[in-house]
């Protein structure tokens, strides 16, 4: 529902609450007077401008984790889960703390009790989310200096290509393991030549996890891909080797579409969802940062590290440009270049600007794979 619609249902106490916030010159007896002026006030971008303008680090990582949600309907609990997420920089606050953020939001006009639901029930007026998102990125914006690369890579959806790259190569025969469970060193080289995007098998790194099955086995790209495959039941794994399944022939004569793609995007963000939380958040943002044209790294790491916390080993740097920005870019959500001095840029795909629009990553659950 938009706001007008919303309105009208709203509990006079909210009104008035709504109306103290902004300052709203009206009849405070009358609920027709109290809707024209909230009306006015909340659509008027200036107003809008301004409460942008006027809010904290961990308020726009809360009003950013509401209106990039494209559900209509969120619960108390989801809420409260969003608040703790903006407030996890500062774990000493309590529970009052989220509840706050949602009292704050309420008054703002940005959340409403939902008309004829369950207790609990909230929902963002529609035409909100697009005026304070805008807001925001035109803030944003004005800090960051344009830049065009030089030469620039988008990798589609080669990906999915590899995908019928690597069963094709185990429907040869299947592909003996190490007592580690990985595929020897010599034929990791013997496919990945044949991949869009080359990889070298790993040296040994105890570290790595959090990230897939066999994340600490394979490089980060074919990490994906293996993992994908074996949730699919493409492939298995027996005592020391790994091969093709009949779902796996069967999958090798269907033609491509689409779906494989968008798949393939779901399985990453649930697989990584637990270790970047905020990864949601992330994948539906950076493509807006990039829309207007080109967005370093540099700039993107000045506005996103804050909102990343560490995973184990590995730090906000690293998990930003490596486990997001560069597993986006093998997905085909973006496009990477340089500039001239060397410094990396991202821009956003026609996927990200057509599929990614209409998905909604927060409502995925996480992937444990075993």
């Amino acid at each position: 529902m938009n706001l007008a619609e919303i309105l009208v249902y709203t509990d006079i106490r909210q009104l008035h609450q709504i109306a103290d916030y902004y300052g709203c010159e009206c009849n405070p007896h009358s609920k027709n007077e109290l809707i024209t002026s909230l009306l006015a006030n909340l659509r008027y971008r200036q107003t809008i401008a301004r409460e942008v303008e006027q809010l904290s680090l961990e308020e726009v990582h809360f009003f950013l984790l509401l209106f990039l949600d494209k559900r209509t309907v969120l619960s108390l609990e989801d809420l409260l889960a969003k608040a703790g997420l903006a407030l996890d920089a500062r774990k000493e606050r309590k529970a009052e703390e989220a509840r706050k953020f949602i009292a704050d939001a309420m008054r703002r006009g940005w959340i409403f009790p939902a008309k004829s639901r369950t207790a609990g029930q909230y929902q963002i007026p529609l035409d909100m989310r697009e005026p304070y998102l805008q807001a925001w990125l035109d803030k944003w914006r004005d800090t960051v200096t344009a830049a065009e690369p030089t030469a620039y890579r988008d990798e589609g959806t080669a990906l999915c290509d590899d995908i019928m790259q690597f069963l094709q190569f185990l429907q040869q025969e299947p592909v003996p393991l190490t007592a580690d469970g990985a595929m020897y060193k010599r034929y990791q080289q013997q496919l990945f030549q044949f991949l869009h995007v080359k990889e070298e098998p790993l040296p040994p790194q105890k570290w790595r996890f959090g990230y897939g099955l066999h994340f600490d086995l394979y490089p980060d790209r074919f990490s994906l891909l293996y993992d994908f495959c074996y949730y699919q039941k493409w492939i298995e794994e027996s005592p020391g080797r790994v091969m093709l399944t009949e779902a796996g022939e069967e999958r090798l004569k269907q033609p491509y579409d689409d779906h494989l793609h968008h798949d393939l995007i779901r399985f990453w963000m649930r697989l990584y969802k637990r270790a970047v939380p905020n990864l949601p958040m992330l994948v539906q943002l950076i493509p807006l940062l990039g829309a207007g044209g080109w967005v370093s790294q540099d700039a993107l790491s000045d506005r996103l590290l804050s909102w990343i916390r560490p995973f184990y080993y590995d730090d906000a740097v690293n998990i930003l440009t490596n486990r997001v920005l560069k597993m986006m870019v093998h997905l085909g959500l973006l496009r990477v270049g340089q500039d001239e001095s060397g410094q990396w840029l991202y821009a956003g795909t026609y996927a990200s600007q057509t599929w990614l629009r209409k998905y909604n990553g927060f409502t995925e659950t996480t992937i444990l794979l075993k």
